[in-house]
């Protein structure tokens, strides 16, 4: 056999090729990566307003035994409302109850950092 002819029959992809899938690849990549970080944050807001809910609920569920809000987080899990303190998204800071019967339920509980 010729070693020109078995050169042209190999098959395999050519340059142009590959820079083209690369190309459509870095595409999709740069579509998809500033919904992935919003989607983080997404997370990170709802994960702090259903944290902010259930020490509120809980607070509630305390004042309504004893009379008065608890001082902080640690007492509601220590008089077993809640099985752990619950962190701040991120690790940073924590979370603080406002003790005053007049504050809305929604404002009761703020993440202090």
């Amino acid at each position: 056999m010729n070693r020109k002819h078995r050169i042209c029959d190999e098959r395999g992809f050519t340059l142009i090729e590959m820079l083209v899938v690369l190309f459509i690849i870095g595409l999709i990549i740069a579509i998809a990566l500033p919904n992935l970080k919003a989607a983080g944050e997404k997370a990170k807001v709802k994960a702090d307003e259903a944290n902010r809910k259930l020490i509120s609920a809980q607070a509630d569920n305390f004042y309504l035994e004893y009379g008065e809000y608890p001082a902080s987080v640690e007492e509601l899990v220590k008089a077993g409302y809640l099985r752990s303190v619950p962190s701040c998204p991120g690790g940073q800071g924590k979370y603080v109850i406002n003790r005053s019967p007049k504050v809305s339920s929604e404002k009761r509980v703020v993440c202090k950092k």
